[in-house]
């Protein structure tokens, strides 16, 4: 999907995500039934609440979950930060700078992993609370990268189909100086094993790919059918091998609506 939100640009909540998006309206964690992404927000009073979040160095972003009292449960919104790749979510964080104001989109981020550590609560009690390293999706490897690389050449498109979906359940508990790599390896599993799922053939116009690299492989792009960049969360069933042609369309056609609504259909009858 391509989301209206530009980068650093400020948003009615109310108005510009939920009227138009759904999910709850209060609280950090929105989790809209009907549109694929998850809205998380931070900024405003969080530190007053417990919640300690930050940006670091390098870009990724340490969330603190959900639940205000006692200690945090993998349940119900950490649960879908957690599980967003398999489930098809985009995450899409935004930051509050004043009580009642707008908030800004910070982009989107992919969950890298978490960590357990001890935290006060609303009322300043010591609590065990989940904190996630969010990876911003454009810190990702480039796809240009990952196709000068090539996928390896000593594993069967079986192999690298369980590889893929293995990568895609997504990250264990870790620690946030291994997120980043943890993500760009999951990333390169999938698009690793769609281009060898498409065998060198466009899997939206079915032309056989127009050139090959140096490395003598068909080139073919993998496009993520829900995700605004090249870069980002993965899975088998929402990623396709396109040519270049096709995969301009899919992103600023007249038809990428429909175009990425069929391929998402394509995508699940292969990997059914």
């Amino acid at each position: 999907m391509l989301w209206p939100f530009e980068l650093h640009r400020s948003y009615h909540r109310r108005n510009d995500i939920h009227a138009r998006f759904g999910g709850q309206q209060q609280g950090g964690i929105s989790t809209p039934a009907d549109a694929p992404g998850i809205f998380i927000f931070t900024g405003h009073g969080a530190g007053h609440v417990g919640y300690q979040d930050a940006f670091e160095a390098d870009g990724s972003f340490r969330y603190t979950g959900q639940g205000q009292l006692g200690d945090m449960r993998m349940i119900s919104g950490n649960r879908a930060i957690r599980d967003h790749v398999q489930n098809g979510k985009d995450l899409l964080l935004f930051q509050q700078t004043k009580k009642g104001g707008p908030v800004r989109f910070e982009g989107l981020y992919v969950c890298g992993g978490w960590e357990i550590e001890q935290q006060p609560d609303m009322d300043g009690q010591p609590r065990q609370a989940i904190v996630f390293t969010l990876v911003p999706q454009n810190g990702l490897s480039s796809e240009a990268e990952d196709l000068a690389e090539g996928a390896p050449i000593d594993l069967s498109l079986v192999e690298l189909r369980e590889r893929a979906l293995q990568a895609a359940v997504g990250s264990n508990e870790t620690s946030p100086r291994v997120a980043l790599a943890k993500v760009r390896a999951r990333s390169k599993a999938v698009r690793d094993y769609v281009l060898a799922r498409a065998a060198g053939v466009c899997e939206a116009c079915r032309s056989p790919a127009p050139f090959l690299t140096s490395s003598g492989q068909p080139y073919l792009e993998a496009h993520h059918i829900y995700k605004l960049s090249d870069g980002g969360p993965d899975h088998p069933a929402s990623v396709a091998a396109l040519c270049p042609n096709c995969h301009r369309q899919a992103h600023f056609g007249t038809d990428q609506l429909s175009l990425n609504n069929a391929l998402l259909e394509r995508m699940r009858r292969i990997e059914k």
